[in-house]
């Protein structure tokens, strides 16, 4: 009855949801152009399988649990600065976060958005790009496709500091514990920042 109820309930503030199955798809659609650049950087580049990309680190397992404790511990960090003036004050002159903030995604919404963009954009960019320009510049594109980098105060440099500090984790981890870590990390701060970001004050 209840549920009802609440379903009865107009919203008026519901210009910014898109239901769960478009965002589905555009997760899908954006995973699957990752997955043919990175097929193509590895045939014609590398000259190797994509799969070579998973050749070095750690078991699966415990490279799961190095990026489930390396994203929860960042998504931590970044979190307590964020929600803190200086930062606090200028996160919505980035395009990312104020789409971010005005979005009503559920619980399903946000772990299918970082799952697939956990695994896709570090098969790109980890996996195939940056053993091809290393760690800092495949990092500085990364933020810079994101929009990050912005130099209109302290604080605008360091929520972009902060960001790249992230990509050159995620780098990291793909070169000494394995690409698994790294999409891990990446979708575990995704689905705690994007909670984070969605119920800030």
């Amino acid at each position: 009855m209840l549920n009802e109820e609440n379903n009865a309930q107009p919203d008026t503030d519901d210009d910014s949801r898109l239901p769960s199955h478009n965002l589905l798809l555009l997760s899908l659609l954006s995973t699957l152009t990752y997955l043919i650049v990175a097929l193509l950087l590895f045939r014609f580049v590398h000259q190797k399988s994509l799969l070579t990309a998973f050749d070095h680190g750690y078991t699966t397992s415990f490279q799961l649990l190095i990026g489930i404790l390396s994203g929860a511990i960042a998504a931590g960090l970044i979190g307590f600065i964020i929600k803190r003036p200086p930062v606090a004050d200028v996160l919505n002159d980035f395009y990312i976060v104020k789409i971010i903030s005005k979005m009503k995604l559920t619980h399903f919404d946000r772990i299918q958005l970082s799952a697939f963009a956990g695994t896709g954009e570090e098969l790109l960019f980890r996996g195939a790009i940056q053993p091809l320009l290393g760690i800092w510049i495949t990092s500085a594109i990364f933020i810079g496709i994101h929009g990050y980098f912005k130099f209109t105060s302290i604080a605008h440099i360091i929520f972009g500091l902060m960001m790249f500090s992230l990509s050159m984790m995620l780098g990291y981890l793909f070169e000494h514990a394995g690409l698994i870590a790294a999409m891990s990390a990446h979708a575990v701060y995704d689905v705690i920042m994007l909670r984070m970001v969605q119920t800030k004050k």
